[in-house]
């Protein structure tokens, strides 16, 4: 077939001419016509009567070739993009939601954290507040009052008891008279106070003290000491008396737990009173044997003996006084050392109590112009075994600093002579205004620990 032309005059000028052949696609014609269109749709400026006519003549084409026009893009990338946002937000919300979980765990770790050290410092808080609160009652002005002196209902029945009972009334301590497993005993007890958390105030207790005080008459002393030497094992050591048989704890393993302490009363008035004379034989009985009874016929060998048994197997102390006064001034003066017993202890483990380091109130304060430290030399001299304060005054005193007292060891000519430097100080005490003497011992304590170089060195004997 021939091919068709067709022609386009644009403004009067030279006419183009494009030749379609019929072997030719559609769709080719329709890309050329398109561009013919888009290379002369700019000329505005030609007259707008001619864009007219061309815009009129090119509209069947421009119908059809404005699809053409239009990209073409795969369906699926359309389909996929919001998938991919829904993941991409799925994403970033686990993530936030992830963030904000790790900071709630933080900060419910830090809460926590928090509130374990708010219970441990409150629970520090109660624990000296109990401390103190226990320690108030520990205070040497304040632990006779909570001592208890038991004192068997048997002890009533001697002529004597109404003195005991005398002492015990001046004391600051409550009595009891109540039955006692061991018969004619006197025990101690003391009231604990100890506060519990969520509890207000203390609650009181009663603690048994270790020590017992058996008080004897010497007949039966004398007796059961004559049984324990007619009771002698075959190769003539002696054995443990009968008086341990009265002690409600014998069959530990440890006799030492339990100090146990007799007390005989008039022994050398009832040895006296029975003794027999010897200058002139009875009538009648020349030829016999005088027979006297088992605790007349001990002497005075055969009780030290026993009572050497007493002490080493049985941890049993004999005590020999001859009237109840001395029995009731006994018992007041081991009152009073088992009161203060557990407020030595405590200072025991408060052995530099003086140091100025920290601001508790038994602390000494040191100033930059050298304000406290004679009350710490005093303190220093204070932590002596057996020196109460004012033994410590009278030495501070004397030598108000360590530097002092060295020069005056210095000056001494003899060695003697600078143990004996403190012996002669007075002290004098606040309660009885009476004055007494420093002491060798101390004395020589004080000597040793200021010049001694030898960190071994034991400066209390009787320890």
């Amino acid at each position: 077939m021939e091919g068709k032309k067709k022609t386009v005059t644009l403004d009067g000028k030279r006419a183009i001419t494009w030749e379609i052949s019929d072997s030719e696609d559609d769709s080719d014609v329709k890309q050329e016509s398109s561009t013919a269109f888009a290379n002369y749709s700019d000329v505005g400026a030609r007259g707008c009567s001619d864009k007219e006519k061309l815009e009129t003549s090119m509209a069947p084409l421009e119908a059809k070739a404005v699809p053409l026009l239009i990209p073409l893009t795969p369906t699926v990338s359309c389909n996929s993009r919001p998938e991919e946002k829904k993941k991409k937000q799925s994403l970033e919300k686990s993530k936030t939601a992830q963030i904000k979980t790790e900071g709630k765990k933080k900060s419910m770790h830090k809460k926590e954290e928090k509130m374990k050290i708010k219970q441990q410092i409150a629970a520090e808080k109660e624990r000296r507040k109990e401390a103190a609160a226990a320690l108030k009652f520990l205070r040497p002005d304040q632990c006779m009052k909570q001592m208890i002196v038991c004192v068997d209902s048997g002890l009533l029945e001697h002529p004597g008891s109404d003195i005991l009972l005398e002492v015990l009334d001046s004391l600051d301590c409550e009595y009891h008279i109540e039955h006692q497993i061991i018969p004619h005993s006197i025990t101690w007890k003391r009231k604990v106070f100890s506060s519990t958390s969520g509890s207000d105030g203390c609650q009181e207790e009663i603690a048994v003290e270790r020590e017992v005080l058996l008080v004897m008459q010497p007949s039966y002393f004398l007796r059961q000491l004559s049984s324990s030497m007619q009771n002698a094992s075959p190769d003539g050591q002696q054995g443990v008396p009968d008086l341990i048989h009265l002690c409600p704890f014998q069959n530990l393993k440890d006799p030492s737990i339990i100090p146990y302490s007799v007390v005989v009363i008039g022994l050398n008035t009832y040895q006296w009173y029975h003794q027999l004379p010897q200058e002139e034989p009875i009538p009648g009985l020349e030829n016999e044997t005088l027979q006297l009874g088992p605790e007349q016929s001990m002497t005075r060998h055969q009780i030290e003996e026993a009572l050497v048994v007493l002490q080493l197997q049985g941890n049993i102390n004999v005590l020999f006084l001859e009237t109840w006064q001395e029995l009731a001034q006994h018992v007041s003066g081991v009152t009073r050392a088992a009161a203060q017993r557990p407020y030595k202890k405590h200072q025991e483990k408060q052995p530099f109590s003086f140091c100025a380091k920290g601001k508790w109130a038994s602390g000494v304060h040191v100033g930059k112009d050298g304000k406290g430290l004679q009350e710490t030399w005093r303190k220093q001299i204070q932590q002596f075994n057996r020196v109460s304060p004012a033994m410590a005054t009278a030495i501070a005193q004397a030598y108000p600093s360590p530097s002092l007292l060295l020069r005056a060891y210095q000056e001494c000519n003899t060695e003697a002579e600078r143990r004996l430097l403190l012996s002669n100080l007075q002290v004098t005490t606040e309660d009885n205004k009476t004055e007494r003497r420093i002491g060798p011992d101390l004395s020589r304590r004080v000597y040793l620990f200021m010049v001694s170089t030898n960190p071994e060195l034991v400066l209390d004997l009787s320890c």
